[in-house]
């Protein structure tokens, strides 16, 4: 794979523009379903990769675990020490670290975890490998991920379309394809199981969201800014589309569907 150091810099100058941590707030439920389906309990030692501002390495802490959170981006874990201090769950470690190369020694916890956050890093592999390394035998993982066909993945086809991705740099929604998953963890872990589910986004209207997200969300915050006037305005008009196609006949309100997928394995 090639040199991807220059692309991680730019990812976390997107992440850490917006206002990353209104969004997440918005998505809660999926940490709370990455949580309850790791069956993360009291004492066990467990890592959030990309935990972004802290949604699940909270959720973890809450439940007596001994959580770590690592993310690439130290403004958003600026963010999640402060959620972690107003929840009184201080004891939390953060690391500033890459999911391609993890911190940590072999079999260092009992569960890993991620939602949302780890299908971004370029080299796949190399992150199932640190994933497997890291966890210790017997141990589990719960990896979530959108999917290419949900609202999250339709959104980002539309972002791609004014700033393409990086030739040579696989889709991060593949962590959303089980086949695919499978092939990344190889033969390190068993007992795979998926589940699928949906975080909704509920607006008065496609223009609200639109506007959330141009504003809160890095990825197509850092689109909208980077274009002139003119692409900026038909960016935001695609996006808008988009979301019109999410209303609701009975109300004529907007439920934007974001599909996703959790991937459940045992470390062999």
């Amino acid at each position: 794979m090639p040199d991807f150091t220059e692309l991680k810099q730019r990812h976390k100058a997107v992440w850490a523009s917006g206002d990353y941590d209104q969004i997440a707030r918005g998505i809660r439920a999926v940490a709370d379903h990455v949580v309850r389906s790791a069956r993360i309990r009291a004492g066990e030692r467990v890592l959030d990769v990309a935990c972004g501002t802290g949604n699940t390495t909270l959720m973890a802490r809450a439940r007596g675990a001994t959580v770590t959170g690592l993310d690439l981006t130290p403004e958003l874990l600026d963010v999640a020490r402060k959620r972690a201090a107003e929840a009184a769950l201080g004891d939390i470690a953060w690391k500033e670290g890459d999911a391609e190369k993890l911190p940590f020694q072999d079999g260092a916890f009992d569960v890993v975890v991620s939602s949302c956050g780890l299908m971004f890093a370029p080299d796949q592999q190399k992150v199932a490998d640190e994933v497997a390394r890291v966890t210790r035998r017997g141990g589990r993982i719960a990896i979530q991920a959108w999917t290419r066909e949900g609202g999250i993945g339709r959104m980002f086809k539309v972002t791609n379309g004014y700033f393409p991705p990086p030739a040579g740099v696989p889709s991060p929604f593949e962590w959303g394809e089980e086949t695919k998953v499978k092939a990344l963890l190889g033969s390190s872990f068993r007992d795979h199981r998926f589940e699928r589910y949906d975080c909704p986004e509920f607006a008065d209207t496609p223009e609200q969201i639109a506007d959330l997200f141009i504003e809160r969300y890095g990825p197509t915050h850092r689109v909208y800014n980077a274009l002139p006037p003119e692409k900026a305005a038909a960016f935001r008009k695609d996006l808008v589309d988009l979301y019109r196609g999410y209303v609701t006949p009975a109300d004529g309100k907007v439920r934007w569907g974001r599909e996703y997928i959790i991937t459940l394995a045992t470390r062999v």
